[in-house]
């Protein structure tokens, strides 16, 4: 893909920048997960997707499912009006044998709602997956390709404006995912426009970040034209591994499952959970951690234009000095007896796309490897990022 794009040709509808992130809403988060407000806006989301199963199948959204499938906006449910993409789902089978939704179930409901984009239903599977079971979870995967996409072409171009199918891409190794490219340009009759990568989400979190670079490297290798989605790579600083390797989308939950653990995450810096328990643990490490978080906020404040809110009313928070970093950490914690869920995910949240812009940036002025050097050089990822170096630069001699 030309480096110089900076807009997504895929999603038509929506001129969506690119590197990018979609923010994965479970529905009904707001207001039964602790979120306060929609929190789009105000933290920057510039795209968002929704899960198929959520609407389906799964009995703890089945409620507000029905409502929203009676009135048929989706984009209404969201309370935003942006590059929509609904997934399909296939990850809650990831344990298990067999898919209990329809394909066909699945396609209808992106055409209905009218979504930017509609992924195939897919039966991912996990790292230590013997071959047998791999070869299954791809014949199903195969099958719901074929049957949707059959699907589609047959509308006849009777489908929303911009309306597209992603097929997704599976494998470990080279060899599964050329087979897999091969199968799905067959069923396509040339190279898809748009693709995903599934099963990678089990080898980050597992540790097999090296395995994640390989493959994200084979696969825009494999596609080198398509707009290549990445599932589920989600943190700040993963998502920077996504995007150099050749990724132009990502989409993540953990800016709100992360917040129900009481974590907040700043551009350059870990993780960092910050809780009554940490603190009795060991107080004086928990108070030197919150100096180093305090001392990050200050410095992206000062150098790079990072704005705090008043995440319950979207209000600019001015942050001057340590005093009120460690005031707005105090504001992020349970500090006066209430789970702030709300105000660590909106952080968060704000924190991926605040991140994403800025390798936007730093892509369009050609300096995206040195940007990424430079927000790991502290952290465990630097070495990895290293070996990034060479995959890249590797794949693409042989491209």
């Amino acid at each position: 893909m030309d480096p110089d794009v900076t807009h997504s040709p895929v999603f038509s509808r929506e001129r969506l920048e690119i590197p990018n992130l979609f923010a994965s809403y479970r529905i009904g988060d707001y207001p039964h997960a602790g979120l306060r407000l929609p929190p789009w806006k105000m933290t920057g989301t510039q795209a968002i997707l929704v899960n198929a199963y959520d609407l389906l199948a799964n009995r703890r959204t089945q409620r507000v499912a029905a409502e929203i499938q009676k009135s048929g906006k989706l984009q209404e449910h969201v309370a935003f009006d942006c590059p929509l993409m609904l997934d399909s789902g296939g990850f809650n089978f990831q344990k298990h044998a067999d898919i209990s939704i329809n394909p066909l179930d699945v396609l209808n409901l992106g055409i209905d709602f009218g979504v930017d984009v509609s992924v195939v239903l897919d039966h991912p599977f996990l790292p230590k997956s013997v071959d047998k079971e791999i070869s299954s979870r791809w014949e199903n995967t195969l099958d719901n390709t074929r049957i949707m996409f059959d699907e589609f072409t047959s509308r006849n171009g009777d489908l929303p404006n911009g309306f597209q199918l992603m097929p997704v891409l599976h494998g470990h190794d080279d060899k599964t995912l050329e087979r897999c490219r091969d199968e799905i340009v067959n069923i396509w009759g040339g190279d898809p426009p748009i693709i995903g990568i599934g099963s990678l989400a089990p080898l980050a979190r597992n540790g097999s970040k090296k395995e994640v670079i390989k493959i994200l490297c084979k696969a825009r290798q494999l596609f080198p034209d398509a707009h290549i989605h990445c599932f589920s790579l989600g943190s700040a600083l993963l998502m920077l591994f996504a995007f150099y390797c050749g990724a132009d989308t990502v989409d993540s939950q953990t800016w709100i499952l992360s917040a129900a653990f009481k974590n907040a995450q700043l551009p350059g810096f870990p993780w960092t959970r910050f809780s009554d328990r940490e603190r009795a643990k060991d107080e004086k490490k928990y108070e030197e951690t919150r100096l180093r978080f305090a001392g990050r906020l200050l410095q992206l404040i000062d150098e790079e234009g990072f704005a705090i809110k008043d995440w319950d009313k979207g209000k600019h928070r001015d942050i001057h000095n340590e005093t009120d970093a460690l005031s707005y950490l105090d504001y992020l914690e349970d500090r006066d007896g209430k789970n702030h869920i709300h105000r660590r995910a909106c952080h968060n949240l704000y924190a991926f796309n605040f991140e994403a812009n800025r390798a936007r940036q730093a892509k369009k002025e050609g300096e995206l490897e040195a940007f990424i050097a430079s927000r790991l050089k502290s952290t465990v990822y630097r070495k990895t990022f290293d070996y990034a170096v060479e995959q890249v630069q590797s794949s693409t001699a042989k491209g």
